[in-house]
């Protein structure tokens, strides 16, 4: 084959396709009723796409040139229902080759098992209950110092460090004269002096048996542990304020795990809790909940939980990031959803049901705790609901148009098929556009005009038809041709109208 016919084909190819696509979209929208769906049922209005206020009789171009669409007998608001179908404002009815195209899957509202299991993160940090820092109560100079790096094993009672202090040195030269006197009563407040300044017994025995003075003071450890902290050196000036060195037994450890607010009712004390660390797939450490902060970050609304976990071959260190999990006894008889089901919009949550014969349903539900693929319902549903999986989304966004269609639906069926309804007089503007005023015809008492997108009817740009309400002069109309702002109200029938017609743009559309 040439490149000529290859060329030609693919623009034939192109032609059709996008030929095919103009067609889907003038035949309706997605879930309006197929061909097949309408036979054998009548056919109650035709009704313009983008104005649901204008409706014929018969087929026709609605002000905007588009072409009007059929509304069936039962699926009017307020009109018959179909046969075993609900009638229902907000419901919509899909065909069943519509439905094969959207992929719509069903479910059941059922009851099961939920677990409460809590799911995060944590910090690993050193326990505070092992940890002990140590102090001199005097001051000096050390010139033994046994421990002289982080991480040093150290068990209890051995020498940390040695160091030299004067009012040390000289309440052991007091505490040997006393012994020398002889005086028990004056020996034993020497020797209290020395316990009050930091000596051990072990140290102050030492020189009692010896009977001369000390002349450097020991420190011993007061735990088994590892040097976490070690803030000095051979010779330096030690002062009571300061730390000297940190102690902690890692054998005993903490996580510091955040949970959400909406979660930390289901945490309480003593709830079993599990850790992993992603560089040691497999393992896990299992402990418990040790306490729950009572403070919230204001920042990231979280509480913080203290868990405890056994640590006896060290593989926990202090400021590792640790995978943790929360667990409680699951509850049982729990009315549950798949996940997918729910639809989660800012005004609430909610579901579509499935009413049998092709027709849906959106209900508003509370939901309450997610597990394992499974959302709890609290209200709104009941067990056995049939409920959509999948496109919902669609039969949703359907369905919540016709409600609003239905709201504003002319509660007299008769009066909808007048060309020109007595709309009345109303004084209340719910919108305000710019616009062009295109024509007037004052017998019929309606303008042409050409407005801009106005969002809170949620209406594009488009040219169409108002009739004017008692409340507008007629004389002091601007002509056609003139930029105007537009007032629109709703009359007593439910269609809009015009309510003010001011010459200029006024503050625009809102």
């Amino acid at each position: 084959m040439s490149r000529k016919s290859l060329l030609f084909a693919a623009t034939a190819l192109a032609v059709g396709v996008a030929g095919g696509l103009a067609l889907d979209r003038v035949s309706g929208p997605l879930l309006a009723p197929s061909d097949e769906s309408g036979k054998g049922r009548k056919i109650a209005y035709w009704v313009a796409p983008m104005d649901p206020n204008y409706r014929r009789d018969a087929p026709g171009k609605s002000p905007m040139g588009m072409d009007l669409i059929p509304v069936y007998e039962g699926e009017t608001p307020g009109g018959p229902a179909p046969e075993g179908a609900t009638n229902d404002a907000d419901g919509v009815r899909v065909s069943p080759a519509t439905m094969n195209t959207i992929g719509v899957r069903v479910g059941v509202a059922r009851l099961a098992e939920m677990g409460a299991e809590v799911r995060t993160v944590g910090s690993v940090t050193q326990d505070e209950d092992a940890t002990s820092h140590v102090h001199v109560r005097a001051e000096g100079w050390i010139e033994d110092l046994r421990f002289r790096s982080l991480g040093a094993q150290v068990r209890k009672g051995d020498v940390l460090f040695a160091f030299f202090s004067r009012e040390l040195a000289a309440a052991s030269w007091e505490y040997v004269r006393e012994l020398q006197r002889g005086a028990d009563a004056m020996t034993f407040g020497a020797r209290a002096k020395l316990e009050a300044l930091g000596i051990s017994d072990e140290q102050i025995d030492e020189i009692r048996k010896s009977g001369k003075p000390a002349k450097l003071i020991k420190v011993h450890a007061p735990r088994d542990g590892v040097l976490v902290q070690l803030g000095v050196g051979e010779g330096m000036f030690i002062r009571p304020d300061q730390t000297i060195m940190t102690l902690s037994d890692l054998t005993s450890i903490w996580v510091i795990a955040d949970v959400v607010e909406s979660q930390i009712a289901r945490v309480t004390p003593g709830m079993e809790a599990e850790a992993t660390l992603a560089h040691l797939p497999g393992r896990v450490w299992r402990g418990t909940v040790d306490y729950i902060y009572p403070e919230l970050d204001p920042a990231t609304r979280t509480a913080r939980v203290r868990l405890r976990f056994a640590n006896p071959d060290l593989a926990l260190r202090p400021n590792m990031f640790a995978d943790v999990t929360l667990k409680a006894p699951p509850r049982t008889n729990v009315l549950t959803v798949p996940t997918e089901a729910v639809i989660r919009v800012q005004g609430g949550d909610r579901v579509v049901l499935d009413l049998g014969e092709g027709r849906f349903r959106s209900r508003p539900v509370t939901v309450g705790e997610r597990w394992n693929g499974l959302t709890e319902i609290r209200d709104g549903l009941a067990q056995g609901d049939r409920i959509v999986l999948s496109g919902q989304f669609l039969i949703d966004s359907e369905a919540s148009l016709l409600a609003g269609l239905a709201r504003m639906e002319d509660p007299a069926p008769e009066a909808r098929h007048q060309d020109h309804p007595d709309h009345g007089a109303l004084s209340e503007v719910i919108a305000e556009t710019k616009a062009t005023l295109n024509a007037i015809d004052l017998e019929k008492g309606v303008i042409n005009v050409s407005h801009e997108p106005i969002p809170v009817l949620g209406w594009p740009a488009m040219t169409m038809d108002f009739s004017l309400s008692d409340g507008v002069d007629r004389a002091t109309l601007p002509k056609a041709g003139s930029a105007i702002t537009l007032g629109i109200g709703k009359a007593a029938d439910g269609g809009f109208v015009a309510v003010r017609v001011t010459s200029g743009q006024g503050e625009g559309a809102r």
